[in-house]
């Protein structure tokens, strides 16, 4: 307890010494002003962009589950823009696929790769509106000698805002305050368990803060170090020349 009284002193001795100095405080307590204004104000917009994007996905959230509650006919030609305007995520050849839709009942038809054969039909199946899938797709291992499936654009699996590298704001604002949270409360309750979740929730902060993973802040680190100690190169290990080698060089 007294070293960790006497550690919070000198570090408060140093920042005083460093902002009260006779000849450059002034320019420092100025300095440090101005940080904190910049700071503050890029940390107010941050976190308006970060509100207004979780209002917006709590409002589509509330909408979507209001439109599932609530039993409303859809038609048939809805019902088919629904369907395209979803499959085109999943598979690389959505102009293919036919779909025909009658009373809810959707029938598919068409090529379609093995691998994209079934994220295609639960991609379909979990449209809203849809009563039933009757697949009458052609399924093919390779697009080999099917000129339909030549070509197009791979699709890959959507995944969840947290696995992606970059996260939108609401992401970022609800894993901060959860990262700090639980760093805060390793601080206060002192036991193996907060430790680990301390460690946690900072990781959690700082990946949140900087919207980086931690692999590759990691491996920055790493390129950078490397640099840094990268041996001389041959022609210059010995260093530089002395003015007398430069100017026989000169004459020479």
């Amino acid at each position: 307890m007294k070293r960790n009284s006497a550690l919070y002193g000198a570090a408060l001795g140093a920042a005083l010494m460093y902002l009260l100095d006779p000849d450059r405080g002034r320019y420092r307590r100025a300095l440090v002003r101005d940080k904190a204004a910049s700071g503050m104000n890029r940390l107010d917009d941050a976190l308006q962009v970060a509100l207004r994007d979780l209002r917006n996905r709590t409002t589509g959230v509330i909408a979507e589950l209001n439109s599932w509650l609530t039993a409303s006919s859809v038609s048939d030609d809805v019902l088919v823009n629904r369907i395209r305007s979803n499959i085109g995520r999943v598979v690389s050849h959505p102009k293919v696929i036919d779909v025909k839709v009658q009373d809810g009942f959707v029938t598919l038809s068409g090529p379609v790769l093995i691998h994209e054969h079934k994220p295609l039909y639960r991609c379909v199946a979990s449209v809203r509106g849809v009563k039933d899938v009757d697949d009458r797709l052609e399924v093919h291992e390779t697009a080999e000698q099917i000129s339909e499936l030549q070509g197009g654009v791979p699709r890959r699996r959507i995944r969840p805002d947290i696995l992606q590298e970059n996260w939108a704001p609401a992401t970022r604002l609800i894993a901060g305050a959860t990262g700090s949270t639980l760093a805060i409360n390793a601080l206060r309750h002192a036991s193996p368990l907060t430790a680990v979740l301390g460690l946690a929730g900072s990781t959690l902060f700082l990946r949140a803060l900087t919207n980086k993973p931690m692999k590759r802040r990691a491996g920055m680190t790493r390129g950078y170090r490397s640099e840094a100690i990268q041996a001389p190169h041959p022609e210059t290990e010995s260093g530089p020349q002395t003015m007398p080698e430069q100017r026989e060089e000169a004459l020479h």
